[in-house]
């Protein structure tokens, strides 16, 4: 359970953060300070909120009790269906907000990180509760806490380029969205599978391994095709 649990944070938290500065390689010559926000929250929005959210409510959903087993909760509770359905919400916020402008994305990273800090929380109490420090209980907040700072930092950076008269350029073309926005719906489809597949078999360094190799693969095709 302590694989797949640092294996969910890498991938949730950290792989955003490597497509991210890979990208920025690939095309750092065409991009100005505000693109290199974008492309930063593009991919957190894509991995960090949608596919977290959707691989969740995958793992609540169909692997309740295994996923109480990681947390070191008693299985069964029907509780556990209504988290998975408050993840699939939150995902597909973070799904839509990779392509959005507006506020629509200061509302999706409110939900995400109400979620997330309501849930550290709840696990912090158990833990002074009980002294239980399973993975899914502990470790985890480690998640819990640096997504929504992450994207509460990306965001601000943005509004505060925005606020200044920077634009990003680079995603100026409407082409270069589309490729951005079907490639991160590619990559949150890819890794929240890999979650999954991961939790099933038992083999998460195997598919964090897979779902890094494929996104990078799919980044260098978006940058390809739309940068």
């Amino acid at each position: 359970m302590v694989s797949f649990t640092f294996s969910r944070i890498y991938i949730f938290t950290f792989l955003p953060l490597v497509l991210g500065t890979f990208y920025y390689l690939l095309n750092r010559r065409d991009l100005a300070k505000a693109d290199i926000f974008e492309q930063y929250i593009i991919f957190y929005f894509a991995l960090g909120v949608a596919g977290s959210g959707i691989g969740n409510f995958f793992s609540h959903f169909f692997m309740s009790d295994i996923v109480a087993e990681s947390i070191g909760w008693t299985p069964g509770s029907p509780f556990q269906l209504e988290v998975a359905f408050t993840n699939l919400a939150i995902g597909l916020l973070g799904l839509i907000a990779v392509s959005r402008k507006d506020g629509f994305r200061e509302a999706s990273v409110i939900a995400a990180t109400v979620f997330a800090v309501g849930a550290t929380i709840v696990h912090f109490m158990d833990i002074i509760e009980t002294g239980n420090l399973s993975p899914g209980n502990s470790i985890q907040n480690i998640a819990n806490i640096l997504k929504p700072a992450i994207l509460i930092f990306l965001l601000s950076g943005i509004r505060r380029l925005q606020k200044n008269g920077f634009e990003p350029n680079h995603y100026a073309g409407s082409s270069v969205i589309r490729h951005l926005s079907i490639g991160a719906g590619v990559i949150t489809a890819l890794s929240a599978t890999a979650v999954a597949l991961g939790f099933a078999f038992e083999m998460p360094a195997l598919m964090s391994v897979i779902a890094t190799a494929a996104s990078l693969a799919i980044v260098a095709i978006i940058s390809k095709r739309g940068g």
